[in-house]
Formats: structure tokens, sequence, C-alpha cells
């Protein structure tokens, strides 16, 4: 789908004003040259055009002033055209006034679509839920529609290389599909029946049958685009220490334009320094740059949801992660299986404890279902669940029991006691005997070493994981990662004393975590970041930033956009600083007309909307694949939550 800007009608007008504008001030050119002997005549039509071009100037000055007072943006560059309009209009000068006020009206559009232009990434967004959908009707007929009149409910065929037109799940067929444009990830994801499927996504190659969940504004990509146009909007804190230095401009620039007249009495050069003086290049020095980091960010997963957390990045000295889902996968798997009382059948203790834990929504649960490996599962009478502590019931004639240690010592069942090391331990008993342990293990990210790696790249070399695990289990994640700081067995409060602490201490914090649990630890710290925010509300609502896929190595990057932004922003101003001094002081001595100041004014303004542009190009600190080999070793995180 190409993206095109249709021109609105208030494009429309100004280009309409231009046009007559332009055709009065050169009919009083040539009526001057054909007719010099009729100087009113001319001089009629040069006026008419002067007044024609302020006419737009004055009423968005107007505008401007009754919608946010005198400290608006546009009030604050238009007040300068009005003044340089009038002392031309007011010593005769109407041509010169006429082709100042064209060249800076024209730049002005030019200047609007060039920022609409570094918007394009963030259109792009927006055009990715306005695709067309093939809703299957109840009696199995196709028909397509706008994505936009989809309802909760409906069922919908996407074919290979359409685009997902709402989020969904999947009801039948296989396919890859290519989310790259909400995650950043180019690698695409499987999805088959009950996967999860996002709006604004690509089916690469499969048939897919989908039941609508969320449509419109109502999806994902819906509230990413909401986010995103909120944040573009928002005022970091460089952007309001500008506006506060603002004010002291205007009364400068007013002084030095009358210093000007009443040393030299040449009225062009204090026009020139009126003109010269428009802040076009401090007004966008900011806005310009922080739109362009947003669009990068967006198309990288980070959903950043303000510009002052942006800005906020730079400075961050510390990074405190979650463990569990964070640093590691979340998703247990069985490591090992001991067996005890005369016990020898391994497949046969697995297969009883999947038994029982089918039941059950527990992440050990899904565990050791997963380790009988889809065998058939006997049939288990009179279940129990005892909450956080196991469950119980009945397989044929014998009465087992699996869950944590203390609650079997309890039910009168005497433990065969070993040394778990970093692993999980769940516990079964058969009639009364103590007759397998479960050792599982939590999978560390593949990436997560390498992310702390470009971190300390970046000189950050603060690192502290808060857990509730065990110490062994936790000694063995940070080992994993090379996080050489790390607090175990933390509940929530403990978890917000400690990210307190370091804040006390002058730390700037970042705090990682999966944005579900983590709310309260995400909020305390500088910088809250809300991992894997695909498919989870929770987490984008959370969270300063969310990171859309479950990519570490992104976070370095925002830090690096986060500096890089700052410093866009920092050569702006010093850049449009140079250009107003240097063209002030050539107009005072007489070598800039008012129409070259025009002409220079454009250029400065030009100059910081395509320097900030660069950050357009930002793609992260490097682009490749996990390292295997640096990932492998100690690859085994253990133990998350205790088992049911």
């Amino acid at each position: 789908m190409t993206t095109s800007y249709s021109l609105d009608p208030e494009m429309r007008r100004r280009l309409w004003l231009l046009f007559a504008s332009s055709s009065f001030i050169l009919t009083s050119v040539l009526l001057r040259w054909l007719r010099p002997d009729q100087p009113g005549i001319s001089g009629t039509f040069a006026l008419v055009g002067a007044v024609l071009i302020a006419l737009p100037i004055l009423y968005d000055t107007i505008t401007s002033i009754r919608s946010t007072g005198f400290e608006a943006t546009q009030f604050y560059m238009d007040q300068y055209v009005l003044l340089a309009l009038a002392a031309c209009l007011g010593t005769g000068r109407y041509v010169t006034g006429g082709i100042v006020a064209i060249i800076l009206v024209f730049g002005q559009m030019i200047e609007e679509r060039t920022v609409i232009g570094v918007e394009f990434a963030l259109a792009k967004l927006r055009n990715l839920t306005r695709v067309r959908a093939t809703r299957i009707n109840e009696d199995g007929s196709e028909e397509e529609i706008d994505s936009a009149e989809l309802s909760m409910g409906d069922s919908v065929r996407i074919r290979p290389g359409d685009s997902i037109p709402a989020d969904g799940v999947v009801l039948s067929g296989e396919a890859m599909v290519d989310q790259s444009s909400i995650t950043g990830e180019s690698v695409p994801v499987e999805v088959s029946e009950g996967f999860k499927i996002f709006a604004g996504t690509t089916n690469l190659n499969g048939l897919l049958e989908a039941k609508v969940t969320g449509s419109g504004e109502k999806t994902i990509l819906g509230r990413v685009q909401e986010i995103v146009e909120e944040a573009k909007n928002s005022e970091a804190p460089i952007m309001r220490m500008t506006e506060d230095y603002a004010r002291y401009y205007t009364p400068l620039i007013l002084l030095i334009a009358a210093s000007v007249f009443f040393f030299t009495r040449d009225i062009e050069r204090a026009i020139s320094v009126l003109v010269v003086a428009i802040p076009c290049a401090f007004v966008l020095a900011s806005p310009s740059a922080m739109v362009s980091a947003i669009a990068s960010a967006s198309r990288l997963g980070l959903l950043i949801k303000g510009t002052r957390h942006l800005e906020m990045g730079r400075l961050i000295d510390t990074v405190v992660f979650d463990k569990t889902g964070t640093l590691t996968q979340g998703k247990l798997a069985v490591e090992e299986t001991r067996l005890h009382s005369g016990w020898s059948d391994e497949p046969a203790a697995k297969l009883l404890a999947a038994a029982l834990e089918n039941h059950s929504k527990h992440p050990v649960a899904a565990a050791l279902v997963a380790a009988a490996e889809g065998a058939d599962l006997p049939e288990v009478t009179g279940l129990e669940e005892v909450s956080g502590k196991g469950l119980k019931g009945t397989i044929g004639r014998s009465k087992v029991l699996i869950g944590r240690q203390a609650w079997l010592e309890g039910e009168g069942v005497k433990l065969v006691k070993e040394d778990p090391g970093c692993f999980s331990l769940v516990s079964m008993a058969i009639d009364g005997l103590h007759v397998a342990d479960f050792l599982l293990a939590d999978q560390v990210r593949p990436e997560a070493k390498e992310a702390i790696e470009r971190f300390r790249s970046l000189g950050i070399t603060d690192f502290l994981m808060l857990t509730g695990d065990r110490k062994p289990v936790a000694e063995a994640i940070a080992k994993a990662v090379g996080i050489t700081e790390f607090q175990a067995e933390c509940l929530p409060e403990d978890k917000l004393s400690r990210i307190r602490a370091l804040r006390e201490k002058g730390h700037k914090v970042m705090v990682v975590g999966d944005g579900l649990n983590d709310a309260p630890a995400l909020a305390e710290g500088d910088l809250g970041v809300a991992m894997g925010a695909l498919g989870n509300e929770v987490a984008i609502h959370t969270a300063d930033v969310a990171l859309m896929s479950h990519d570490l190595r992104r976070l370095p990057d925002l830090i690096l956009l986060s500096a890089k932004t700052v410093g866009t922003i920092n050569q702006n101003l010093l850049c449009g600083f140079i250009f107003i001094i240097a063209a002030i002081i050539f107009s005072s001595l007489g070598h800039v007309n008012p129409i070259a100041a025009a002409f220079f004014h454009e250029f400065s303004a030009f100059f910081v909307i395509f320097n900030s542009a660069r950050l357009l190009r930002f793609d992260g600190i490097q682009e490749h694949e996990p390292s295997i080999t640096s990932t492998t070793e100690n690859s085994h995180a253990h133990q998350v939550p205790e088992p049911a």
C-alpha cells in the first residue's frame, strides 16, 4: 500500500492566495517597467499583492492568540513576519514586503509538508489498519469489506500475502506470520489453531480462518497508534526549556532592529534583521527530532509513551531486571526425574504426574504435562487442588499426591531428601510412598547476555536482578547472563524498597519487567520498560516504554536512540543560533537585503528538519542474530513459580 498526502483545504487556500499575490506583485513590476511615468498604478498592484499574502499570516496569528495565547508557537513565529510587513507597507516598499511574505509563506508550506514526510513512518502504522477483509458469512459465503466494519465474533479468511485485518484467534490453518510491523523482529512466527494473531501483521504462506477479537481502534495496533500519537504531541523537558528562554528573545530582537535603524537610518536593514530573526529553527529543533526518534522507535518495536521518557533514556546508569519472563522465557521444562522407593519406570512416573497436572493451569503443570510427550493419560477421580501447595487424586486404585515437599510431609509422606541445587523441585507420592522428584528449569533468553554486553558498551555497568526465587536459582541465572549483583527471595515490597534506595543514592534507574506482576516496580523506576507487550494490554498501559517483542537487545538501542536524539536537538539549537547570529550581523551591515534574508531564514529551517530526519535511519547498535556460542553455556536458568 502506498502512502499519499492530498492537499487539505487550508493548504489549497494558501496556494490560491500565494498565486494571486504573486500575480499582483509580478504585474506591479511589469507596470513599473512598461509605464515608469505612472508609479501610482504599479504601487497599487504591489499593495494589493502584499495585503493578500498578509491575510493568511494575520489569520494564523489571531487564531493562535485566541487558542493558546501570546505564547503560541504560531504567533511566536508570525509576529516577526507581521512586523517586517508592517515596516515595508509603512515605508511604501510594497514590492519588497510582498516578495518577502511570499517567500516566507511558501517556505512555511514546504516546511509543513516536510514535517509530514518525517512522520511517514508513523503514518504507516495508521495505514496498517486500513485494509480489506474477507468475512465469512453464516451461509459460508465470502464478503469483502473494510476492516473497520468487522465486529467481535466475526470469522475472517486470510490468504497468503494478505494483511491481517483485526486481532483474532486462529480457528483453522497454519501459516508463517510476519509481525515486524509491530515488534520490529524480522523472523516470522508460526501460527496454528488456537494462536493469537494481530492486526497489521502479514500472512506469508498459509490459508487461515480466524475469529475476530478486536478491530479498528480496539486492536493492539490501534492502541499502539494512539500512544505514538500522544507521544508525538507530548513535550519533553528540553522543549520546555527552549520555550522558557523564548520570552526573552522577542524583546532582544526588537531592540537590535531598533538600534540598527537608529544608527543607520536604513529601514531595509532593520526589516532584514526582523526577517532573519524568525526563530523557526529554534521552534523546530526539538519537535522534529522527537518525531523522527519516536518513528524509529516504533519501527524497532519500542512503544514510547512520551517524549520525556525518550529524553530520560540517556541519563540511565543502572538497570534493574525482573527474572521470570524477563531474563528467562518463563516456560518451565522437566530437566531431570529422580526415582525413589524402588521405582524404576520413569515414563510411568511422568504419566501419572501429567494425569494429575493436566487439570491445572499452573506453569509447573504445563511443564509436567509436556514431559509426558502426548501419551494417553489415565483417568483421575477425586481430584483436589490445594492452592499453592499441590494436587491429589485417585488413579486406578492408587492415591497420588504431587506438589511441594513440605505439603507432602504434612500429608504423612516420608521424603527422601536430596539437594535440588538450582532446580525447582516437585515431588510425587503414591499411596504414601515418595516415588519421584521432578527437577524443573526455566530457560534463559538467548539474547539476554548479549543485551547486557551492549549495555556495557554504552557505559552502563550497574545491573541488579530482583527475584522471589531461592538464592541458588538467582545465582545461576545471574551468572548465565553476566549480572554480578542480585537479590533473591524478594517480596514485591522488597523490590520497591531496593529501587527506591538506588534512586535516593542518585542513580537513574531503568526497571525491566513483564508488565503484569511488576507494575509497582515499573512505576517506581525513572524509566519502566514492559517486556513482550504484543498482545498484552496490561503491559502497554503499565510502563513508560513497552517493548513489543521479547528481544532484550532493543533496550540498549533505546538508550542509544535517546542519546542521539538529544544530541541532534543540541545540534539543531546550536546551528540555528549560529545561523541567526551570522544573519543578523550581515543584515545590520547591509550585506543582506530583506529578500535574501527570507531565503536565509528558510535555509536554517530546512537544515534543522533534515538534520532531524537522519534519526529515521536509526537501526540500533547492530543487527544480527543472537550468538549461539555466547548463550549455550549456562543456558538453563532454574526455577520460577513454586509448584501447584
